[in-house]
């Protein structure tokens, strides 16, 4: 009897156990359920966004599975332009942004605290995130040694002529177009030079080891390298030239003092206006004056007589029509930099000129 009475309540026991496990189990799946549908939403989310935001050449080629990748890919497509992001630091992505537009010339303002340089226009903004070597040097870094790869074809094989250091057809630039162009990096001072400068030289060192990117003087030519740093603002002329057998930097000299002589291609390679100051106001409706082209025409043929490129800063931003007016004489009289705030109407102005 005793025995017989405990077998339905055994069963009664069973059956709770076994509703309880689907009652788990069905939970768990619909768990899944719901997190593989999310993931799936997701994924198609994004897909759909890259669709409506990227070309169908672009999509295909960052397809994961795609054999069209290849190691330099990273900048393919843009071409390079003679256009200095000014004030790049302003962008949402610094350095990035001014690459993905083709800019071959980015400034950097730096401010040296206790042997840091922070990055910003005024002191109010700057951030103990947003450094010289965050901002800049790592990424153009970065970009570089993606540009350079170490694989079985670019390492140098017996009888091809390449240095033990150097890869098969040498090293690159940041451009997969045109990998001999140099991308120019102007580090404005706004701090105190002789205290910025052994901190700047120092933050650059990753520009330098393993592997030298860095355009140099070597005692007695340039030797053009993948970046070349021109230190401009409060930067100390001769404490920059100061070195006479080996400099990795070069000084951004006032345009309009050329003349003097001071200035040489092993020293200066670029040379910069301030346009407002040097070359005059330009009055909405009237555009450059006759004298205003004549100043800006000297300037230029002065520097380029010496071996020295050319650019102006403090251009018009506005009114838009007479901002793209001197932007058309500048590029016409063969400025070599063309400054820039707004790089989407730097970019479209150079197309029709």
């Amino acid at each position: 009897m005793l025995a017989a009475a405990t077998v339905p309540r055994m069963e009664g026991a069973v059956g709770r156990y076994n509703r309880l496990g689907k009652l788990v189990g069905s939970f768990s799946f619909f768990v899944l359920f719901v997190l593989c549908a999310t993931q799936l939403f997701s994924i198609a989310t994004t897909i759909v966004r890259a669709i409506y935001t990227t070309d169908l050449h672009t999509l295909l080629l960052n397809f994961p599975l795609s054999r069209s990748a290849y190691p330099t890919s990273l900048t393919r497509d843009i071409l390079p332009k003679p256009i200095h992001s000014h004030n790049d630091y302003w962008r949402r992505v610094p350095v990035y942004t001014a690459i993905g537009y083709g800019c071959i010339s980015i400034e950097a303002d730096v401010w040296e605290y206790g042997g840091e340089l922070f990055i910003g226009h005024d002191i109010a903004s700057l951030t103990r995130n947003r450094t010289f070597k965050s901002l800049y040097v790592n990424p153009l870094r970065e970009m570089l040694d993606s540009q350079n790869p170490d694989t079985e074809f670019t390492r140098p094989r017996k009888g091809h002529g390449e240095g033990p250091d150097e890869p098969v057809g040498g090293r690159n630039g940041i451009w997969d177009v045109d990998p001999g162009q140099t991308t120019h990096l102007f580090v404005d001072f706004k701090t105190p030079g002789h205290n910025t400068l052994p901190v700047v030289i120092a933050h650059l060192e990753a520009l330098r080891t393993p592997v030298n990117y860095l355009t140099h003087f070597n005692g007695t030519h340039v030797v053009q390298g993948q970046v070349t740093v021109h230190l401009t603002g409060d930067a100390p002329f001769d404490s920059i030239v100061a070195n006479s057998s080996y400099r990795d930097y070069f000084y951004d000299a006032p345009l309009r003092d050329l003349s003097s002589g001071r200035y040489t291609p092993d020293k200066t390679i670029i040379a910069s206006g301030q346009f407002g100051r040097d070359v005059g106001s330009v009055i909405w409706g009237r555009g450059m004056t006759k004298e205003q082209k004549r100043i800006v025409r000297g300037h230029i043929e002065e520097a380029h007589r010496r071996g020295i490129m050319v650019r102006y800063w403090d251009t018009p931003g506005w009114p838009i029509s007479v901002r793209n007016a001197v932007w058309g004489v500048l590029v016409q009289e063969g400025v070599d930099l063309l400054n820039a705030d707004d790089l989407k109407a730097g970019e479209g102005n150079l197309m029709k000129i």
